[in-house]
């Protein structure tokens, strides 16, 4: 029987965690529920996770990566690159944070090929990689996530929502005590170095139903993220009250990094009962003590640890739940071993305790969505027990046409002509649409003097995410000029000549919210109409990923 070889990837922002399983593959998108090779988490200098770190290397150094990177980070900090994951997709600096991305993901690859046959795959062996990404991630990242793992070399990548992967593993890790209740709702919080993630799961009441996710985001759009890197620097200003402002103004990122050490190793010694840590940080050229107490820390970060508060009530209110509601609660993410978490959530939650199998958090809370990622085969495969759930869009998406004329809209209200075209976008997927989704009959609207030359014409369709209308990139069709058309536009009459088109948009968004389109497109001149082609829409790489240079040292 053919065998699938599943390697899932926790791409984080602070630390990345990669696992691997393997399994019967019956064909037909079912595998046997019974691995081959259960879940497992591969090591970066005998740890779980290795930091999501690159040191591009000087003076004829080769880059090095994760543990490597950080430790040649303090002797040549401008070379060193960290928390790039967070700028994929920008316009500014979007374009390195994808090259970084690529160069990192391609580093697991050769880890991942020591376990899994990625080079030198038998006939009978299948492989595929599973990515998981931030529920609040707009279409742009998503895409760009998706092509960074591609062009490093995974094969068959797909992705997952990191607060589905992370209930996954609970799911089939512990099948004996995680049974929801029908009807209910198992909230999700996932509490990584970069975002917090919230996503409920609507428990169906028949089990023929396949329950339903709702990814909420309490966040305001645009607003502050809410991650371990946020308490990074609010730590770093308390602490650096005690340093040079020169020694910090020039060693600030290295500084930022040793607080960050700092900071783990006061977590952990406070959730084994002490009440204060004190430990040796490397300030400048000198080595320095530096002392946290729990009641400083939580001065200090007060506002901070009341915030997980207010963002979990923002997303009961967005899921228009009550607390009660929620019948289990996972918390997952490195950031979750925070020792106020825990009490935190009890005060929103006081009828569910660990002890009742009603909150879940994985004895490696950093493991949970890499090994949840690679049991989606088993969330396929209609004898896993669990059924995939019913996704639906965090997102609305909208469409602004520059110049474009509406003709009709499928159902849609259309924008008006004229000048106010690009004031008044068209709606086209809601907040809460069932995913995937896919127009029934095309858009239709006439665009003038495309971006052209004599050998092309170019359509660029501009999507706009999320209720504050945030614009996406570009995606761009190419249309080949015919050459008839080629000798005619070189014809002194028709010099100057403004093309008319009408154009007809097939929209595409899939389960996680990444767009795609077919574009046809017919010249009008005069009263003709000439069919020409039909192309699928294409990203726009410059202008979606960004054009300027990243800085290397990103805290």
């Amino acid at each position: 029987m053919p065998t699938l070889h599943t390697i899932g990837i926790d791409f984080g922002t602070a630390n990345s965690c990669v696992a691997y399983a393997a399994y019967r593959d019956r064909g037909a998108g079912e595998v046997d529920p019974d691995p081959l090779k259960r879940p497992e988490v591969l090591t970066f200098n005998n740890r779980d996770t290795i930091p999501s770190a690159i040191h591009l290397g000087s003076n004829g150094q080769p880059p090095v990566y994760g543990y490597a990177a950080e430790d040649r980070a303090p002797l040549d900090p401008a070379h060193f690159c960290t928390g790039f994951k967070l700028h994929l997709a920008r316009p500014d600096t979007g374009q390195q944070a994808y090259a970084l991305a690529v160069q990192f993901l391609s580093h697991l690859r050769r880890r991942v090929a020591s376990f899994v046959p990625l080079d030198d795959a038998k006939p009978e062996e299948k492989i595929e990689t599973v990515l998981g990404h931030p529920v609040q991630w707009n279409a742009d990242q998503r895409e760009a996530t998706l092509r960074a793992a591609e062009e490093a070399g995974f094969p068959n990548v797909r992705l997952e929502e990191e607060s589905l992967a992370a209930l996954y593993c609970h799911v089939f890790d512990e099948r004996s005590s995680f049974y929801p209740r029908p009807g209910s709702y198992v909230l999700t919080i996932d509490m990584g170095g970069g975002t917090t993630d919230f996503a409920f799961l609507r428990i169906p009441t028949e089990p023929n139903q396949r329950p339903e996710s709702i990814p909420v985001h309490p966040l305001p759009e645009g607003g502050q993220s809410y991650g371990g890197r946020d308490l990074d620097r609010i730590l770093f200003s308390h602490l650096a009250r005690q340093w040079e402002p020169e020694i910090v103004q020039s060693h600030g990122r290295a500084l930022l990094r040793e607080v960050r050490k700092f900071k783990e190793a006061f977590s952990d010694a406070v959730a084994d009962g002490a009440f204060e840590y004190e430990a040796p940080l490397v300030v400048g050229d000198r080595v320095r003590r530096a002392r946290l107490t729990r009641a400083e820390f939580e001065a200090t970060a007060k506002d901070y640890i009341k915030y997980l508060e207010v963002l979990t009530r923002g997303a009961l209110h967005e899921a228009e739940l009550r607390p009660e509601q929620v019948a289990q609660l996972i918390v997952t993410g490195g950031h979750s071993r925070w020792y106020w978490v825990e009490r935190t959530l009890g005060t929103i939650f006081p009828h569910l305790f660990v002890g009742e199998r009603t909150v879940f958090r994985h004895s490696h809370p950093e493991q949970s969505v890499a090994r949840g990622l690679i049991y989606t085969p088993l969330v396929r495969s209609s004898n896993s027990g669990f059924l995939a759930p019913v996704r639906r869009a965090l997102h609305p998406v909208w469409m602004a046409i520059p110049g474009a004329t509406p003709v009709s809209a499928n159902g849609i209200p259309a924008p008006p002509g004229g000048e106010n075209a690009n004031k008044a976008p068209v709606l086209l997927v809601a907040q809460g649409q069932l995913l995937p989704y896919r127009t029934e009959t095309p858009l239709r609207f006439e665009v003038e003097q495309l971006a052209s030359d004599l050998h092309e014409s170019k359509v660029r369709i501009r999507f706009l995410s999320g209720s504050q209308q945030l614009p996406l990139g570009d995606r761009v069709a190419t249309f080949q000029r015919g050459f008839w058309e080629q000798v005619l536009r070189q014809l002194p009459w028709t010099a100057g000549s403004r093309d008319r088109f009408e154009v007809r948009l097939l929209l595409s968004i899939n389960e996680h919210e990444i767009i795609t389109g077919e574009l046809g497109v017919a010249r009008l001149q005069g009263s003709r109409r000439s069919e020409l082609q039909r192309q699928r829409l294409r990203l726009n790489v410059s202008e979606s990923i960004g054009r300027d240079i990243f800085g290397a040292a990103t805290s």
